[in-house]
C-alpha cells in the first residue's frame, strides 16, 4: 500500500512568508496557508514523530487504528473519528497501532489560524477533539489533495479555501458528537475500528445497552443504513484503496477487508459497486 503526499511544488511562496525545509512555513500574510498533506494508509505499526516540532499547525483525523502518545505522562490515545491539532514547536511521538493504520493530515499555517481554531471550538494537542462520525470531513481532503494539483496563480487561495472546509466539517462534527453523546457513537467507533474483524450485531446492541430490533431501528436512523451495510460500505472503501493504490491479489484483498472466501468477497464487491475487484482495478 501506498502513501500519498502533497507538497506546494513550482508554487511562489508569497511575500511574508519565511520558507523553510520539507514544506514547513511560516505565512504571517495570509489568513490561512496551506503546506501540505497526506493520506496516510499502511497496515504496519510504526513511530510518527517529530522531535523538536514544525513551524506550522499538523491536524490528523484518524479513520482507522490508533494513536497513542509516548512523549506525554497523559498517554494520550486518539481513536478512529478524532481530530488532534498539534501547535507550532510542539513535539510529537506517536505509536500508530492496529491492524490498518489510516489518517488524513495537513499541515498549515496563517496569521488568523488561532481566531479561526477559537470560532470553530478546535481545542490544540494535547486535547482530542471528539467528533460525531463524518463522511464529510474525507470528502472535505479529497478535495485538498486535488487541488494541490492545479498550476495557477489562484493555488494557494484554493488551498486555503479547501482547509477552512476541512476545519469547519471538523467543527460540525465536534458540535454533533456533543450533541448526539447519548447516540450510538460507542458501536459505530467500534465498528470504524475493527469493520475487518467478524463483528455482530448482538454485540453492537450490547454495548449501547438495547436490544438487537431496537439497535437495528436506531443506527439506521442515524446513518442511514442498517450496520450490516455499514460495515460492507466500510469494507468496499477499504478494498477500493487496496485496488488502487496496492499490487496485491484478490484473495489477499478479501483476507484484509475480512472476507476469508474470496469468491464471497467478489460478489458482494460486484453487488456494491456495480464492478469485479479486477475491472474496477483496471478501471480506476
Amino acid at each position: 500500500m501506498e502513501d500519498r503526499r502533497f507538497y506546494l511544488d513550482n508554487v511562489v511562496i508569497p511575500e511574508g512568508v519565511i520558507s523553510t525545509s520539507f514544506g514547513s512555513n511560516i505565512n504571517k500574510e495570509l489568513p490561512l496557508f496551506v503546506n501540505c498533506g497526506a493520506c496516510v494508509n499502511t497496515i504496519q505499526q510504526h513511530i510518527n514523530k517529530n522531535d523538536h516540532g514544525r513551524l506550522d499547525y499538523y491536524l490528523i483525523y484518524l479513520v482507522s487504528g490508533q494513536l497513542k502518545d509516548i512523549i506525554t505522562s497523559d498517554n494520550v490515545l486518539v481513536r478512529p473519528g478524532e481530530v488532534i491539532v498539534i501547535p507550532p514547536n510542539t513535539p510529537w511521538k506517536f505509536q500508530c497501532t492496529g491492524e490498518h493504520i489510516y489518517f488524513y493530515c495537513v499541515h498549515f499555517t496563517g496569521a488568523e489560524v488561532e481566531s479561526i481554531l477559537n470560532e470553530y471550538k478546535i481545542e490544540l494537542f494535547p486535547k482530542v477533539n471528539k467528533t460525531s462520525i463524518s463522511n464529510e470531513i474525507p470528502k472535505r481532503f479529497h478535495r485538498l489533495f486535488d487541488g494541490f494539483s492545479k498550476k495557477d496563480r489562484f493555488k494557494t487561495k484554493d488551498l486555503a479555501s479547501y482547509l477552512d472546509g476541512i476545519l469547519i466539517e471538523v467543527a460540525r462534527a465536534i458540535e454533533n458528537e456533543e450533541f448526539d453523546k447519548s447516540t450510538l457513537s460507542k458501536s459505530i467507533r467500534y465498528i470504524n475500528e475493527f469493520y475487518t474483524t467478524s463483528i455482530k450485531i448482538a454485540t453492537l446492541a450490547k454495548m449501547e445497552n438495547m436490544c438487537v430490533t431496537l439497535y437495528n431501528k436506531h443506527f439506521k436512523r442515524i446513518m442511514g443504513m442498517p450496520p450490516t451495510k455499514y460495515i460492507i460500505k466500510l469494507r468496499m472503501q477499504y478494498a477500493c484503496e487496496l485496488l488502487s493504490n496496492s499490487q496485491m491479489q484478490i484473495n489477499e484483498i478479501a483476507n484484509m477487508c475480512g472476507y476469508k472466501d474470496a469468491n464471497f468477497f467478489i460478489r458482494v464487491f460486484k453487488e456494491s459497486l456495480g464492478y469485479s475487484p479486477l475491472a474496477y482495478r483496471r478501471l480506476f
